[in-house]
């Protein structure tokens, strides 16, 4: 049985015919980049050692990690993570921030800057390395990224005082959406940032590829469930480090719909402070209930009231597979994991998000793989200028 058909229970040339072979593979074969993932932290573990034994104590640091679009949501979920569960403490600043107001985000203290890319081309990118090493004297810099012979790994090597890891060849995806390069990111910025604890995060990595393997097929039936409903606004619900990832889930659903479905995002806590006025019988809400017994508690709250006061709109929960949740579909995932518990769940979540966003794409007819092809936006972003800084 192909990767297709275990996934998916559909095959190749389904996807194909549909203009979705590209996005199709790149989510299903996730759990494979991860096994490949693993065999890169071990590998690079005498690298990483050296290059932080260089930079020193993590908490002498200004933390940075910075990327555009949905590596910078890449970057802030790495920044909660490392928060919760090491207490690594990171600012999140995506590099379109910091090459349009450079000033207003850089300061000329010792900084750590980690930038995560999938092309690693993008203007802002380079730009934003360029800017800091004209304002940052003890400047060190990690590139993350997916092409190692990208304009972002050149520039970073260019540094005495820097490090590059390249993910695995099959994380650059070729699709429009970002997929398996912001799932394998993720994890390895984590693990860069706990590197004492890379052999226990690779276990745990590994424990997840087998994980969303098996579960797969189910969770693609329950996502192409989700799209015989109608819906036509879709907001994602996360707290915590979780809100990165349903940032990111939210972008997904507005990318491979061509701005089709509008879709928003809000930390549980946040939503009922305003954005609860999308909520109309066309709504579909996701909630990405934390792992975490005292923030789940807000998570779970604002899920049971949504489903009690329901006029048509529909809510998903993503949640403990120990803890049943009310709503009109569950997807279930485990806690069976070691240190990296917290960010393994949140990348199980992640594959869901991508596969509703790519089921609601083909349901709605859009050329999945190209979902703009008027050229309204693009898998590298074009038009930047990043002006010279004085």
């Amino acid at each position: 049985m192909n990767l297709f058909e275990k996934f998916y229970g559909t095959s190749e040339d389904y996807f194909a015919s549909k203009s979705c072979g590209d996005t199709a593979r790149e989510i299903a074969h996730q759990p494979a980049m991860w096994r490949a993932l693993c065999g890169v932290l071990q590998e690079s573990k005498g690298a990483i050692a050296d290059f932080l034994s260089t930079v020193g104590p993590l908490s002498g640091l200004r933390i940075i990690t910075t990327g555009a679009g949905s590596s910078g949501f890449v970057g802030q979920a790495v920044a909660g993570f490392a928060a919760q569960n090491s207490g690594v403490f990171c600012e999140a600043i995506h590099t379109t921030d910091i090459v349009s107001a450079p000033d207003a985000c850089l300061a000329d203290v010792p900084t750590l800057l980690i930038s995560f890319a999938r092309s690693g081309n993008s203007p802002e990118s380079e730009g934003a390395v360029r800017y800091a090493r004209q304002r940052i004297k003890q400047l060190y810099e990690v590139a993350i990224v997916c092409d190692g012979g990208s304009k972002l790994s050149v520039t970073t090597r260019e540094s005495a005082n820097s490090l590059v890891l390249v993910m695995p060849e099959g994380t650059n995806d070729k699709g429009f959406a970002m997929t398996s390069s912001v799932s394998c990111m993720t994890l390895a910025g984590f693990a860069l940032l706990n590197a004492d604890r890379i052999d226990e995060i690779t276990k745990d990595i590994a424990a997840l590829a087998d994980i969303v393997e098996a579960q797969g097929l189910a969770m693609s039936e329950s996502a192409k469930q989700c799209t015989t409903w109608g819906f036509e606004r879709a907001w994602y619900m996360g707290s915590g480090p979780l809100t990165a990832l349903v940032r990111e889930g939210a972008l997904k659903m507005m990318e491979l719909t061509n701005g089709a479905v509008v879709a928003g995002h809000n930390s549980s806590t946040e939503f009922r402070h305003g954005p609860k006025t999308v909520m109309n019988p066309k709504t579909l809400t996701v909630h990405f209930i934390s792992n975490v017994p005292f923030t789940a508690q807000y998570d779970v709250d604002l899920l049971n009231q949504l489903y009690e006061e329901s006029d048509g709109y529909k809510v998903v929960a993503l949640h403990d597979a120990k803890s049943p949740a009310t709503s009109h579909l569950n997807i279930a995932y485990t806690t069976n994991y070691g240190f990296g518990g917290d960010i393994c769940v949140g990348i199980h979540g992640l594959v869901f998000m991508q596969l509703l966003s790519m089921f609601t794409s083909l349901a709605l007819g859009v050329t999945t793989d190209n979902p703009s092809p008027s050229g309204l936006v693009n898998r590298v972003v074009q038009g930047v200028t990043v002006y010279n800084l004085n």
